[in-house]
């Protein structure tokens, strides 16, 4: 993995071995780590399938791999039933990260005017603890390709404006549904609505 500090660098990494009979924490070369990325997968946004809001959000985690050998060859090799890493995960704070990216995304490509009153605003700074309710995992057909380091785009259902992201695009990782909410009705109005 990239750093800034190359010389600061542990020769090694901790990986969490465990059999019926015990647990150990090993330390192998960074190649010799099964390197996973870890996916949230969320129920779609409640907004949109008039399920109620909730501060609480359905999560699933998935995980990719991406480099290294699998758990399984490593298990293996080590002869044990578990191999793993620690991993601290907060699916709300995951999902407010997302729409805090897809506001900057709409915000950048247009503007802060249609964006003054939306909704997600409230979610975003932890005023509205139902994020579940405007963020959730893409169902449909895959909008952004598999290539690149994440993809987005912005799409409008009526004047609400969703934007549909996929991060670590590259690996594959699955696509989030982000409903900003209603655009500004004059905007909406305006020359500058792009989906007319």
């Amino acid at each position: 993995m990239q750093t800034r500090r190359p010389k600061q660098r542990l020769p090694s990494i901790p990986l969490l071995l465990e059999s019926d009979a015990s647990q150990k924490t090993i330390h192998v070369l960074p190649s010799e780590f099964p390197l996973y990325l870890p996916t949230p997968l969320f129920p779609p946004p409640g907004v949109l399938t008039g399920t109620p809001p909730s501060p609480k959000i359905a999560t699933e985690l998935s995980f990719v791999h991406v480099a290294g050998p699998s758990f399984e060859e490593v298990g293996l090799r080590h002869g044990v039933d578990f191999v793993g890493a620690r991993l601290t995960f907060s699916p709300t704070e995951f999902a407010r990260t997302l729409a805090k990216i897809a506001f900057g995304a709409a915000v950048y490509a247009l503007g802060i005017a249609p964006f003054k009153n939306m909704p997600i605003r409230r979610a975003i700074l932890g005023e509205d603890p139902c994020i579940g309710h405007w963020v959730g995992s893409w169902t449909g057909e895959p909008m952004n390709e598999t290539k690149g380091l994440h993809a987005m785009q912005i799409r409008a259902s009526g004047s609400d404006v969703h934007v549909i992201l996929r991060l670590f695009a590259q690996f594959n990782a699955p696509e989030y549904l982000v409903v900003l909410g209603p655009a500004d009705p004059d905007f909406v109005k305006s020359e500058a609505w792009p989906w007319k």
